[in-house]
């Protein structure tokens, strides 16, 4: 089993419905995926901490699977998360009213106020860091371990690592940050997405593993950030 458990959904609010096109490509990114061996997929909802939740739970979750991938049901496992950015921890409040719509829960904490309190306070599953920029905070062991041994695994996106647009600002922050939170989890609780809302910055594992072992992590645990812990943060989430 090969996991990627962080497909963008092609829109970040509730208000926009995805056109047709951006299905489409979606359904690139899946079929791609499909080709390359992945197994199991996440379809990531990834919002703002100020976009209002409907009041309607049944609305909360908007990727219905059945609905827009019956191609893809007897050809992969597809699952759906959603990814809160939080700056502000007060207005975490709704975290567990949508939590049972969804297979995964991830933070994106923005300050280093909404790390620790991720880690100490928050039932999620992923925390996932924006690699591609400035980290909030200078990542700690201890602070990484405790959320490790909680069970929060730390979630790394290799789409800033692709530059398909010439641009080598993100991909030199990747790298540096990478290697800070492979160095701050002592190699641990590790899992790596694609994060990409573009088919083309996919890859393959084999390359994703071999990226992962430049960067610092030996070959089983690269192997693990794939296949055993995404399948343990899957499994804990559901």
């Amino acid at each position: 089993m090969i996991f990627d458990l962080n497909v963008p959904w092609p829109v970040t609010d509730y208000t926009t419905k995805p056109t047709s096109d951006q299905i489409a490509q979606l359904k690139s990114s899946l079929a791609i995926l499909e080709e390359f061996g992945y197994t199991h997929v996440a379809i990531n909802l990834h919002i703002d901490q100020t976009v209002k939740i409907p009041t309607n739970l049944t609305e909360v979750n908007p990727i219905k699977v059945d609905k827009y991938f019956p191609e893809f049901k007897d050809r992969l496992k597809i699952f759906t998360r959603i990814t809160l950015n939080i700056d502000d921890p007060s207005q975490c409040q709704g975290l567990a009213k949508i939590s049972q719509h969804f297979d995964l829960i991830s933070i994106r904490p923005l300050t280093e106020k909404a790390l620790l309190l991720a880690i100490t306070n928050l039932e999620i599953d992923i925390i996932s860091l924006d690699l591609g920029k400035r980290l909030p905070s200078y990542l700690k062991h201890k602070t990484v371990c405790s959320g490790i041994e909680k069970g929060i695994f730390f979630e790394i996106n290799y789409k800033d690592m692709i530059c398909i647009n010439g641009e080598t600002n993100s991909r030199k922050s990747f790298f540096s940050n990478t290697k800070s939170l492979i160095r701050a989890s002592r190699s641990r609780g590790l899992i790596v997405s694609s994060g990409s809302t573009n088919p083309l910055q996919i890859r393959a594992p084999f390359d994703v593993v071999n990226t992962l072992c430049i960067l610092g992590l030996d070959s089983n645990r690269a192997n693990a950030t794939m296949r055993d812990w995404s399948a343990k943060a899957l499994l804990s989430g559901r």
